[in-house]
């Protein structure tokens, strides 16, 4: 029985993109976020990065989650680069910790999130490590989303590969639910 997800996105004006993305990518992270599970929180949302990367670009052999980024999110105000993103991305995901094989090889900076503000007296290394605020990286990866939501108007030819594509995508949009009796 398939789990017909897509009805549901559609209202008078159109398909509702940014409600979709919302309620599979944002709600979980703001919901572990607010609930102070910050690194499960930041781990969801690199994830998120990865499945609208490949959704926008496909099965391809370039590193979707870095193109994508460059294409659409501005991490220059966070102070890091997608690169660097990504090896964090790996370690987290894959170790739960911080250093990646290239940042044990000396070849991406370790980034190191925090949450909160940083009193101007603390001293950082900056030279080995980026440091940024989880919640203006969530703030940056929403906004490039918008952006990325806006080329569907743009070139409406897209519309066929993204639901081919968000088709495969493990999704609590399609996430089927069955009532049973727990007797």
């Amino acid at each position: 029985m398939a789990v017909d997800y897509f009805g549901e996105y559609f209202n008078e004006k159109g398909f509702d993109f940014t409600r979709l993305l919302n309620d599979d990518f944002f709600q979980p992270v703001r919901i572990l976020f607010n609930a102070k599970h910050y690194v499960s929180s930041n781990k969801l949302l690199l994830v998120a990065i990865d499945s609208i990367g490949f959704i926008e670009y496909g099965d391809i052999k370039e590193n979707t989650f870095i193109k994508w980024l460059n294409t659409y999110a501005d991490l220059k105000n966070l102070n890091i680069t997608p690169e660097e993103l990504w090896e964090q991305r790996n370690s987290l995901l894959h170790m739960s910790n911080l250093d990646s094989r290239k940042v044990k090889k000396g070849n991406v900076r370790r980034l190191i999130t925090y949450v909160g503000h940083l009193d101007s007296g603390v001293v950082l290394d900056d030279e080995n490590e980026g440091y940024y605020n989880l919640m203006s990286l969530i703030t940056t990866i929403g906004n490039a989303c918008g952006k990325w939501c806006h080329t569907y108007g743009e070139d409406r030819e897209k519309i066929h590969d993204f639901v081919s594509r968000y088709d495969l995508i493990a999704s609590d949009a399609r996430m089927m639910h069955v009532e049973y009796d727990a007797k």
